[in-house]
């Protein structure tokens, strides 16, 4: 999800910026070098961000997407930062693109967004929670899982919007191959756990 230089490097030798700056403390120092602990990390890219070096970057699933194209059916679940992302006010304009790209159907990911907000309002009028944290954000639920497992109780069992997003595509389209294209680096790993998207 998230690469380092060769650990050789010596653009980062005896940095340690994001050692110090990452808030779950998942990365440790090998042969001079800050190395993330995969196990420890929650995806939340703020090593990316701090790295005067330029030492960690976000893999690429380009060639992954460009493989599943060449199959055909491919549905994109646009994250609604396509408007800052993109400067663009119109999803049409999105979608026009992405279809030129391959795709079979491009949709915003915010029809899921809708379905989680309606899951959650069910959840506050049956009374089963009297508070709970949202689910949306699967760099704070690995967080939860992680760091904080007793509070996994207050965790709202709903599916984030691009997970809804994706059943709902499936739903609709069962032989459908969904790429989700966003901003968040956990979405990444949410992506390959789901097994919708």
């Amino acid at each position: 999800m998230i690469q380092c230089l060769d650990i050789k490097d010596a653009r980062c030798k005896d940095c340690y910026k994001c050692l110090r700056e990452c808030p779950v403390k998942a990365i440790k120092v090998v042969d001079h070098h800050a190395k993330i602990i995969e196990s420890r990390c929650i995806l939340c890219g703020h090593c990316t961000k701090v790295c005067p070096q330029n030492a960690k970057s976000v893999h690429s699933e380009r060639a992954d997407v460009e493989r599943l194209l060449k199959g055909g059916n491919v549905v994109a679940s646009v994250a609604p930062c396509f408007v800052s992302s993109f400067d663009l006010q119109d999803f049409s304009v999105m979608k026009l693109a992405l279809g030129r790209l391959g795709f079979a159907d491009a949709q915003e990911t915010s029809i899921g967004a809708r379905e989680v907000t309606a899951q959650y309002k069910k959840l506050l009028e049956g009374g089963t929670f009297k508070n709970f944290i949202t689910s949306c954000c699967p760099a704070v639920n690995t967080m939860i899982e992680l760091y904080y497992p007793k509070a996994l109780q207050y965790l709202a069992p709903v599916d984030t919007p691009m997970v809804a997003h994706a059943k709902m595509i499936r739903k609709s389209n069962p032989d459908a191959k969904v790429v989700f294209i966003g901003p968040c680096i956990a979405k990444k790993r949410e992506a390959k756990e789901s097994g919708v998207v």
